[in-house]
């Protein structure tokens, strides 16, 4: 695309140092958002019904989140392409506070709402599977813990997480690979990835041969990617707001008219980071990032007013599950989530410099065996050996 002298999406990123004011308010909205739709909308919310089905508030957040983070993630790694500095963030920003809620969650929520006795809840196997939700895979329910009679999902968002974690994978993949150096080769792989997005969204056999794994991945990989492909061609794309005005019109005549898979991946991500980068969003200032809090969270505080109060799903339930949310996230954050985010920078030395002295180590060590298989009377041997000692 061709700017055309139009202010584009790398002026405006110069302009603001490459950093968006608007981001932690839109995820936190986003956040929000999600609490709002499991406490109140539920799968028939305005959304779902528009869309025809095709989405629903609570997943529209999740896009929001995986538009975000393809466009912010992408600069470190296009810029200085450091594997660990990128895995030590991303491992600080979701692994300690995920640990602590899934803890609590086993041994403070659990044993109040569970119907066992607190020796057999504590003496069940299932409990500690819940222990794989700290390391980003599912298990959905703790022992006794049930609602009218049936077993009920503890934190059921966390599904998202795996998701983005192999995100981050192929990001840094794609870093090695060089396509983030060789912007086109991520275009193609953005193009690949939409057109299977629209197939399976499309084509219902399709759909059912694919593993549902996969075809989980695909559907928010593709805003992920799309966000990567934003910042990497921000140079040519304008950052204009009649342009994100056009991008939400695109998105409701493909929701309303049934082809919101082909529109939502190529209108939402400009949308999202148009706002991320204007002052529009930024007007309400944000000192802590509680977006993050709020989506581990806001489940299971749900979970003990619907089962402890017998609460029904409305607006009452989504303002006092917000409320305690917000309380905990902001805890969250300033107890969790900032310490460890404090730790990014002398991590990623201490494991780079262990990585180079084992590297360092092996390289000693092949050295000395290619020494050893070298005849004795070979001069240029005899000099690299006294060099290497």
């Amino acid at each position: 695309m061709i700017s055309l002298g139009a202010t584009t999406i790398g002026d405006r990123l110069a302009v603001l140092s490459a950093r968006g004011p608007g981001f932690d308010q839109i995820r936190l909205v986003a956040a929000l958002m999600v609490v709002g739709h499991h406490a109140w909308w539920g799968v028939n919310d305005i959304l779902y019904r528009f869309s025809g089905g095709f989405i629903q508030f609570g997943l529209f957040a999740v896009v929001i989140f995986f538009c975000v983070s393809g466009f912010l993630l992408a600069p470190g790694l296009a810029r200085s392409g450091d594997l660990v500095r990128f895995g030590v963030n991303r491992a600080l920003r979701i692994l300690p506070a995920l640990f602590v809620v899934v803890i609590a969650s086993m041994f403070v929520l659990g044993p109040a709402l569970t119907t066992y006795s607190l020796a057999d809840y504590l003496g069940s196997a299932e409990l500690y599977l819940y222990l794989k939700n700290a390391v980003t895979l599912m298990s959905h329910y703790l022992p006794g813990v049930v609602r009218h009679g049936h077993e009920v999902q503890v934190n059921g968002p966390l599904w998202t997480l795996n998701i983005e974690v192999w995100s981050y994978a192929v990001l840094a993949a794609m870093s090695v690979a060089g396509f983030l150096r060789r912007r086109v080769l991520t275009m193609i792989s953005f193009a690949l990835v939409y057109l299977t997005y629209v197939g399976l969204a499309l084509s219902p056999s399709l759909h059912a041969a694919c593993p549902q794994r996969l075809s989980d991945f695909i559907g928010l990989f593709v805003y992920f990617i799309a966000g990567t492909t934003l910042y990497l061609y921000r140079e040519s794309i304008p950052f204009s707001g009649i342009g994100a005005a056009a991008a939400v019109g695109g998105t409701l005549i493909g929701l309303a008219s049934g082809l919101g898979a082909v529109a939502v991946p190529l209108c939402i991500p400009y949308v999202v980071v148009y706002l991320g980068l204007s002052e529009v969003a930024s007007r309400v200032p944000l000192k802590y990032d509680l977006s993050y809090g709020v989506y581990l969270i806001h489940s299971p505080v749900i979970l003990a007013f619907l089962t402890l109060f017998d609460l029904a799903a409305g607006w009452q339930l989504a303002l006092l599950s917000a409320s305690v949310t917000l309380v905990l996230a902001y805890a969250s954050w300033r107890f969790v989530e900032a310490p460890a985010l404090r730790q990014k920078a002398w991590v990623s030395r201490w494991l780079s410099s262990q990585i180079a002295r084992l590297g360092s180590r092996r390289g000693v060590e092949s050295q000395a065996a290619v020494r050893r298989d070298q005849p004795s009377n070979n001069l240029t041997g005899t000099i690299e050996a006294g060099a290497a000692e």
